[in-house]
């Protein structure tokens, strides 16, 4: 009975929060997704290492697999996220 009790409980306090209607994703376009967009010539949903360098000609196959998490020779968006936040991230400082 105790145990049914408690269910009711947290049924009757959870009610509210799922009744509640989902926020909507933004409708912009993050800048990631825009550059990613921009870049991917061939309108395929990735970006090969040839697009990558495209905008950073220094960018070697090296540096392209250590993003290309699932080896397919192209980057996902998550894939490219990722080496934007990398690349964008100041280095840390030596001490010193």
């Amino acid at each position: 009975m105790k145990s049914l009790i408690a269910v009711a409980t947290i049924a009757v306090l959870a009610a509210p929060v799922l009744a509640q209607t989902p926020t909507a994703p933004p409708k912009s376009k993050s800048m990631v997704e825009e550059a990613f967009s921009k870049h991917d010539a061939d309108k395929d949903g990735t970006l090969s290492l040839t697009e990558v360098q495209a905008v950073e000609s220094k960018v070697t196959q090296a540096d392209f697999d250590k993003y290309d998490s699932d080896k397919s020779k192209a980057l996902s968006l998550a894939e490219f996220s990722k080496w934007v936040e990398a690349t964008m991230t100041a280095p840390a400082s030596k001490p010193g």
